[in-house]
């Protein structure tokens, strides 16, 4: 019985990256749940990683504290937000703002894990971040990313996509 189960799961588990020679149009290359969440991630070798978000958990804790982790259960692109002042719809760059992508089992398409801190390009270059918030209120937090990351053997990633979470309980 447990291995249908285990089965069925791995028949479900679809490789969703692309070649490095595609050639989708980038305005149609978003792949859209029906909570309107995404991630499409660019690789330094020209292939494009899109991510069909099937699990997100975080939200805001506090007032000044944002935190989102979105899996397709192949990757995981976590989202961070410290601020100084209660978080509100605008967009947040760089300063207390943080993105990382980590592979979540060995069929990810990711060797390595990539940061907008911590790791830095060869030439010393760091990362960018930023978190656009479209709305928020009492029971959700709605937005937008896009991020320059950097693996530990300076490899760089692009990424873009949509959030939405809801507001953790106290």
């Amino acid at each position: 019985m447990l291995l249908g189960i285990f089965g069925l799961i791995l028949v479900g588990c679809k490789d969703n990256s692309k070649n490095k020679n595609t050639t989708d149009d980038d305005s149609s290359s978003k792949t859209e749940t029906k909570n309107d969440a995404y991630a499409t991630i660019q690789m330094d070798d020209g292939s494009t990683i899109e991510m069909k978000i099937s699990k997100q958990k975080g939200g805001l804790g506090s007032p000044t504290k944002f935190s989102a982790n979105m899996t397709d259960y192949k990757l995981m692109v976590m989202l961070k937000l410290i601020n100084s002042e209660p978080i509100k719809n605008k967009t947040y760059k760089n300063s207390g703002v943080s993105l990382t992508i980590a592979s979540v089992n060995k069929k990810s398409a990711l060797d390595e894990m990539y940061r907008s801190w911590h790791f830095k390009s060869a030439d010393g270059k760091e990362g960018q971040a930023k978190i656009t918030f479209i709305s928020i209120s009492k029971t959700h937090a709605e937005g937008t990313f896009t991020g320059t990351l950097y693996s530990k053997s300076h490899r760089k990633v692009t990424i873009e996509g949509k959030f939405m979470t809801k507001r953790k309980n106290r």
